[in-house]
């Protein structure tokens, strides 16, 4: 079942989040991470387009990407720059 889709500014800030989610994933590559590089892109691939309808939308199956991501990837090996968990609960919220 798909959730209603965001609203205009929480896709604004969708789109904030998959810039760094960019940023974050050119640093990993310039860092030798590819990895993890490969895994940031598999939890971020379909937001752009569910979020405006294509697929079925949900904010808990896009956070429970994020969350696998987060916790496979912590640790002194990882390169974790941003909590992209807390940036959705933040959006979802509306803040």
């Amino acid at each position: 079942m798909s959730d209603p889709l965001p609203t205009p500014k929480q896709r604004e800030m969708l789109c904030d989040m998959i810039h760094h989610a960019f940023v974050e994933l050119r640093l990993l590559g310039w860092d030798g991470h590819a990895a993890q590089a490969a895994d940031l892109a598999d939890a971020f691939h379909n937001i752009a387009k569910e979020m405006y309808g294509w697929g079925r939308f949900s904010w808990e199956t896009f956070r429970g990407m994020l969350e696998t991501y987060q916790c496979k990837w912590r640790g002194e090996d990882a390169l974790n720059r941003m909590d992209f968990v807390e940036m959705l609960d933040e959006i979802r919220r509306g803040n």
